[in-house]
């Protein structure tokens, strides 16, 4: 057996719950967990057993009796994913690990890979409390080596395999101990002789019910034996009534049935109106998950209520302490004053909800939805509020808000369905985009706008031949139900996103240009749905390789959006993107840096510079500081985005698949080829696998990888690539398009390469007329287009020298004397032209 050596130093212990005053006993259990946790690193140990036994509680005792033997301890409520989330996304910030709220299940793994292999971390202890699934919970969460144990209690009553778990208690009080319990919560209450006996032989020796028992007896004014008249009688009754499988919640039902009567019955001075109100916080929060609940949750709900008693309490913060402080006295919540949070019991709350009549139920049901819509934030996309949204999900589920028929409670199941969007976490979307769409059946538009949700998300899967004819019969339904309303304007433009994901950019440009003119002649200029059809139609733009257009569109866009919704929105930087975006391809590399770069501190201070928006900031400065010739910044940049990507995403869906093209390019240029071939050689497959064949990235990204194969001197294969690509994009964009001109640039390099000088010269000479005719002089692609034509000129045979030194000045001029295409021109040597796609994102 391994020893436990103590800390030099005090432990970080995080999120561990408050250990009840009336905890006592369990020395025998938690020497095995001790013992059991301390026979080697990477121990796990199992407390098991039925719930309210008080397996919580025996993991706090261990943590706050054995801390001293750990660097850091953290507490994990696993009774669903969402809370389990949310204790691995605290414990990232606390360790100096990036969270990313855009795909929490990578976060997961990051944190996983940090305890396992980074001994700074020291010996730590993850407490996984009432997990529901082990055997899942293990798979997913358990780091795979390290300094560390695993400490996991749960009710579930499914096979554990052999060796997933190395030691297991079943925690029950014996006499003794339930004796002593009781003793520390109500000495006075303990006579006659006995009465502590049969008191905890009703209660069946449960923790939870002993502890509430006990403290209500306290302040009752029914004697230990009245009480024990009532509850054999009260318990009796429910076990008649009740099946097998609830019989295990009579004791624990049976006596809060005689609490809930002598709350409802007090006195109307003030002392029995705080009872009445602690009764009705319980019954309310008995439809919510079970913690921990925010009082804010409550405070924000003033004005809700359908009773004296509900309205007095909601929106008031002292009330609500005062409440909380009593039902913290009764072990009826344990309430932790600091942090504003309490937490009810899970069988507690089952006990309470069963306990009412089914009208009573169902007004509590319908009000604890509605105090969820006070606390939605109301823009799920804003990084700020993803704790918020992490919260909401949770009680949205406990309370199956989906199925309320208030429009109030399903704007907010459509606001957590685009957070879930947002944070990447698509099953869980598409789960409650389907379990709304079936109960909103009376509410037509609402079902269209879950189900435009669903639409994004095919999308976002790169399935846009689905997502089209599921938007097209979208838009044609709505166009009969209401022709001139809003909600066939939202299913056109899923149309035109889907088109525009095909490369059917024509098509979706018609479409996004009429929601314009519609969005205008409905709403004013500076309305956000004006301004967000704008934006829609400088993407097309973009996306037609009419970039100056574009820019005009996001100039005034942007200035529009900041004076509305504010400067440092998400959709006025989404924006800014894009008009950097756009200065980026007109060859303005200085103003798109400046203007990306100032994105790039404006989402750093709104908490989102590692949100999807953001990380392509950082691709598109990569891009700029490779063309500006600073290769360690561009390498810097599209090094970040890999790791903040690959954070968020499998390797080959889309956005990675993008950021891996960036990455390559830039490695091959930053004298990285070996790792830049490798990746090469990797690429074309799931990108063959990812993308329809019309789609333009195929293309840019073939042209891309030629670029490192011509490196490493594969010409016939850079020519293959090249030539596939220039085909590709002059079928998209048309023969002469800005678009295309990289591609036949580089193509006559191949070209060259291979000795077919007359073939390069001729293309490099059409290009090169293409460029005058569209560009201005300094733009990158014309220099390069000069450079190249005078290199397959002299290798031809004509005299080029003067013009050679007339690029060298206008190289000179535009990126100064230091950039590496200005050396570069002591010998007559080609030049790449690198591309870069924006139809991937």
């Amino acid at each position: 057996m391994t020893t436990h050596r103590a800390s030099a130093h005090a432990p970080v212990l995080g999120g561990v719950p408050r250990l009840d005053s009336g905890f006592t006993g369990r020395e025998t259990l938690l020497e095995q967990i001790h013992e059991g946790l301390g026979s080697h690193a990477g121990a796990r140990f199992l407390v098991d057993g039925g719930s309210g036994v008080g397996k919580s509680q025996l993991a706090a005792a261990y943590v706050r009796r054995y801390a001293h033997h750990y660097d850091l301890v953290w507490w994990v409520t696993a009774v669903s994913e969402v809370e389990a989330h949310r204790s691995f996304l605290r414990l990232a910030e606390h360790i100096g690990l990036p969270v990313s709220f855009e795909h929490v299940p990578r976060t997961v793994q990051t944190v996983r890979r940090a305890l396992a292999h980074d001994p700074g971390l020291g010996r730590w202890l993850l407490v996984f409390d009432d997990a529901a699934d082990v055997e899942a919970l293990a798979a997913d969460y358990f780091p795979l080596g390290g300094q560390g144990r695993v400490l996991i209690t749960t009710r579930s009553r499914r096979r554990i395999p052999r060796g997933l778990v190395g030691g297991r208690v079943v925690p029950r009080l014996d006499t003794a101990e339930s004796l002593s319990l009781l003793r520390g919560v109500c000495p006075e209450r303990l006579d006659p002789p006995g009465a502590g006996e049969r008191l905890a032989e009703h209660l069946e020796h449960l923790p939870l019910a002993l502890a509430q028992v006990g403290a209500f007896l306290r302040d009752s004014p029914l004697t230990t034996e009245e009480f024990l008249d009532r509850f054999t009688e009260r318990h009796a009754d429910l076990v008649s009534r009740m099946g097998a499988e609830d019989d295990h919640t009579a004791p624990l039902a049976a006596a809060w049935s005689i609490q809930v009567e002598e709350l409802r019955n007090a006195e109307p001075e003030a002392t029995g109106r705080v009872r009445r109100m602690a009764l009705e916080l319980i019954q309310i929060s008995s439809f919510l998950a079970p913690g921990p609940l925010a009082r804010t949750l409550f405070s924000r709900a003033g004005g809700l209520g359908h009773d004296p008693d509900q309205r007095r309490l909601l929106g008031d913060d002292h009330r609500l302490r005062e409440v909380l402080s009593y039902l913290g006295e009764h072990h009826l919540v344990r309430y932790d004053e600091g942090a504003g949070t309490f937490h009810l019991h899970e069988l507690f709350q089952a006990v309470t909800r069963n306990a009412l009549p089914l009208a009573e139920r169902l007004r509590y049901w319908e009000l604890a939805q509605l105090i969820l819509t006070r606390s939605d934030p109301g823009d799920p996309a804003d990084p700020v509020h993803r704790d918020d949204y992490l919260a909401l999900y949770a009680h949205l589920k406990s309370a199956t808000a989906w199925s309320s028929r208030d429009p109030r409670v399903r704007d907010l199941v459509l606001n957590v369905i685009d957070f879930l969007t947002e944070a990447g976490n698509y099953d869980d979307a598409v789960r409650l985009v389907d379990q709304a769409v079936n109960a909103w059946r009376d509410d037509e538009s609402r079902v269209l706008h879950a189900r435009l949700r669903r639409n994004r998300i095919r999308r976002i899967h790169g399935e846009y031949e689905t997502a089209l004819a599921e938007a097209r019969e979208l838009y044609e339904r709505q166009l009969r139900r209401s022709p001139d309303g809003e909600d066939p304007l939202e299913a056109h433009r899923a149309v035109a996103l889907a088109l525009s994901g095909l490369a059917r950019f024509d098509e979706a440009e018609r479409i996004f240009q009429h929601l314009l003119d519609r969005r205008r002649a409905l709403h004013t200029e500076s309305d956000p749905h004006t301004l967000d059809a704008a934006h829609d139609y400088g993407r097309v733009l973009q996306e037609q390789g009419r970039f100056s257009e574009s820019l005009a569109v996001d100039e005034r866009n942007a200035e529009a959006r900041a004076r509305l919704l504010g400067e440092d929105s998400v959709p006025a930087l989404r924006t800014e993107l894009s008009l950097g975006l756009n200065l980026l391809f007109l060859g303005r590399l200085e103003e798109a840096r400046d203007r990306i770069g100032a994105c790039m501190r404006r989402f750093a201070a709104i908490s989102a510079d590692d949100g999807p928006h953001a990380l392509h900031g950082l691709l598109f400065l990569s891009v700029i500081h490779r063309r500006l010739g600073e290769y360690e910044a561009a390498l810097e940049h599209s090094s970040r985005a890999l790791d903040l990507y690959g954070r968020r995403h499998p390797p080959t869906v889309r956005q990675m698949l993008y950021c891996r093209v960036v990455h390559m390019v830039t490695l091959c240029y930053a004298g990285e080829q070996e790792q830049a071939l490798a990746e090469a050689e990797r690429l074309l497959r799931p990108l063959n696998e990812r993308y329809p064949r019309e789609h333009p990235f195929l293309a840019t990204s073939r042209v891309s990888t030629a670029i490192v194969l011509r490196a490493s001197r594969r010409h016939s294969e850079a020519l293959r690539l090249d030539q596939e690509g220039l085909d590709h994009l002059r079928g998209v964009y048309g023969p002469g398009a800005l678009s295309t001109l990289p591609a036949a640039l580089n193509l006559a390099t191949d070209l060259y390469a291979l000795d077919r000088v007359e073939e390069a010269r001729a293309l490099d000479a059409s290009v090169e007329r293409t460029c005058r005719e569209h560009l201005l002089d300094g733009h990158p692609i014309m220099l390069t287009a000069r450079r190249n034509h005078l290199v397959s000129r002299r290798a031809a045979g004509a005299d080029v020298q003067r013009e050679w030194e007339r690029l060298r000045a206008d190289y000179t001029a535009r990126f100064g004397p230091d950039h590496p295409s200005v050396t570069s021109l002591s010998s007559f040597a080609r030049e790449n032209c690198d591309m870069l796609s924006l139809v991937a994102l």
